[in-house]
C-alpha cells in the first residue's frame, strides 16, 4: 500500500465561483469535483466568502467535500476574503494542495503548499475594457505573480494554453489541457416543462446561455435580433444567464425587451430547467468576442443542437465543422444567419465530443494532484 493510499489528502480550492448562480467557471469546478466522487484518498475544502449556491448542492452528496465559509467582515467582499482571510484559513486546516480555480493565488499562500492554477482566459490583457475596473485591476495585479508561483497550470483549452505561453515564460512541460468535462449520461432530453415559468415558452425558440457582460456581445445580437424580428415576427429568443457587469444602457434595453415579451430572460435556471431549454431549443447562438473555452457551446452540441457562433479559434477547437461561424461584430451576418436558419435548417456532421468527457479530464487532474501531494516531479 502506497503512502498516498494510507492518508487522505486535503485539497483546498477557491470556491467563490460556487457562491453565485451557476456560471461557466462554477460548472468547470463542479465537473472536476464530480470526477473525484469515488476516490476516498482526497478531501476537498471549498473556501468561499459566502455559502455555496443551491445550484451546486449535489456536490455535498460526496462526504469528502465540505465548505468553509467566511465570517463577519470577511463574508462581505470576495476580494478582501481572498487576500487576507483565506491564507490563514489554509494553515488552520493543514492543507496539502491549493487549487486556484480563478487563475490566481492569494498573496500570502504558504510556499510549503503546492499550488495548481486553472487558467480560463486572458481577458485582462486582451479585452481589458470589457471588465469592471476593480476586477481588471485585481486580475492584472495577481496574474503574473500567480503564474510565477504555480507548480502546475491546468489550461481549459489548447487556445488558452497557447495564450499562457505567449503572455508568460511559464514552462510548457508544466501545462496540461483540462477541458471542462461533461458526462454523456447527464445529457437527458426533457419533453415536459419542469416548472410553470418554463412551460409558458413558445414551442420554437433559439437559445443563448451566458452571464450578461460586454465581451459576450449581446448588444450586437440584440440589434440583429430586433432587425430579424421585423421580417419574422414569430422569431423568439430565450436567454438563460445572470446579470453581470454590463453597460447600464444595454441592461435597460435588455430588461425592457424581456418585460415587453420581445424576448425571454431567465437570470437563473436550475439544472433541470437548463436541460429542458437545451432539449426544446431549435437553435443555439453564441455571439461572444472572446472566450477561453465555451461550456454552453459544448452542451449545445451534446444536445445535437444546430449552432451559430462567433468565428473564434476556441469555438472551432470545440465545434470544428459542426457549427456556423459568424464575424462577431457584424449585425447583418447574425441577422442573416438566424433568418436563413428559419427558412432552412442547417445540417452538419455530428460533433465528436469524446475528448471532452468528464472522466478523461478527471483522470488527468487526479494524476497531477497525486504527483504534487506525494512530492513527485510532475
Amino acid at each position: 500500500m502506497s503512502n498516498l493510499d494510507r492518508k487522505k489528502y486535503k485539497i483546498a480550492l477557491d470556491a467563490r465561483p460556487l457562491s453565485t448562480p451557476v456560471s461557466g467557471v462554477g460548472r468547470l469546478i463542479e465537473s472536476v469535483l464530480k470526477g473525484f466522487e469515488k476516490d476516498p484518498n482526497f478531501e476537498f475544502y471549498l473556501f468561499s466568502h459566502r455559502p455555496i449556491h443551491e445550484g451546486y448542492s449535489d456536490l455535498f452528496k460526496n462526504p469528502n467535500i465540505r465548505s468553509v465559509i467566511g465570517e463577519g467582515l470577511f463574508s462581505k467582499k470576495g476580494g478582501i476574503y481572498f487576500a487576507f482571510y483565506l491564507p490563514f484559513q489554509l494553515r488552520k486546516y493543514e492543507i496539502d494542495l491549493f487549487w486556484g480555480t480563478q487563475q490566481v493565488f492569494p498573496l500570502f499562500l504558504s510556499k510549503n503548499i503546492p499550488g495548481v492554477l486553472t487558467y480560463h482566459d486572458f481577458v485582462a490583457y486582451r479585452f481589458p475594457e470589457t471588465m469592471r475596473p476593480i476586477a481588471r485591476f485585481q486580475q492584472l495585479f495577481y496574474l503574473r505573480r500567480s503564474i510565477q508561483r504555480a507548480d502546475f497550470i491546468l489550461a481549459n483549452s489548447q487556445f488558452t494554453a497557447s495564450e499562457i505561453l505567449k503572455y508568460s515564460s511559464f514552462s510548457k512541460d508544466k501545462i496540461d489541457i483540462i477541458y471542462p468535462g461533461y458526462d454523456p449520461k447527464e445529457i437527458q432530453k426533457i419533453k415536459t416543462p419542469p416548472t410553470k415559468r418554463i412551460g409558458k415558452l413558445p414551442k420554437k425558440f433559439f437559445l443563448t446561455v451566458s452571464t450578461l457582460e460586454p465581451r459576450k456581445n449581446f448588444g450586437t445580437l440584440l440589434k440583429a435580433y430586433q432587425k430579424a424580428k421585423k421580417e419574422r415576427s414569430d422569431l423568439v429568443w430565450v436567454h438563460a444567464g445572470k446579470e453581470g457587469w454590463e453597460s447600464a444602457e444595454f441592461l435597460e434595453k435588455f430588461k425592457q425587451s424581456s418585460e415587453s415579451g420581445e424576448l425571454y430572460w431567465f437570470d437563473f435556471v436550475s439544472e433541470e430547467e437548463l436541460r429542458y431549454l437545451y432539449s426544446q431549443a431549435s437553435l443555439f447562438v453564441f455571439p461572444s468576442i472572446y472566450e477561453g473555452f465555451g461550456i454552453p457551446l459544448l452542451e449545445a452540441l451534446a444536445y445535437s443542437l444546430p449552432c451559430i457562433v462567433s468565428d473564434l479559434e476556441v469555438f472551432k477547437e470545440i465545434g470544428k465543422k459542426s457549427c456556423v461561424y459568424i464575424s462577431p461584430e457584424s449585425e447583418e451576418e447574425w441577422k442573416k444567419a438566424i433568418l436563413d436558419f428559419q427558412k432552412k435548417k442547417f445540417k452538419f456532421p455530428k460533433a465528436d465530443l469524446k475528448r471532452f468527457e468528464r472522466k478523461k479530464s478527471a483522470t488527468l487532474v487526479k494524476k497531477i494532484f497525486r504527483d504534487l501531494v506525494s512530492n513527485k516531479k510532475v
